[in-house]
């Protein structure tokens, strides 16, 4: 764990907040890139990841993005 890890989650543990790291912010950062219409593979670029099939873990989906999605559906 880096130095700056391990200080983040002492200052989130000194206010009562639990399972925060520095990888919390990186998972945050990809997900408002996917959420804004970023392309994927961009993502993968910008995020390191060796291929796609390791990002989708890292991209959180909102009921509300499923819905929109679902709704531009036609039949």
């Amino acid at each position: 764990m880096s130095s700056a890890d391990r200080i983040l989650r002492q200052a989130f543990a000194r206010v009562g907040l639990e399972g925060f790291s520095t990888h919390s912010f990186r998972r945050t950062a990809l997900t408002r890139m996917h959420s804004a219409g970023v392309p994927t593979k961009h993502i993968q670029r910008i995020s390191g990841h060796r291929t796609l099939a390791a990002l989708p873990g890292y991209l959180e989906v909102t009921d509300e993005q499923v819905e929109g999605a679902i709704s531009t559906l036609e039949f």
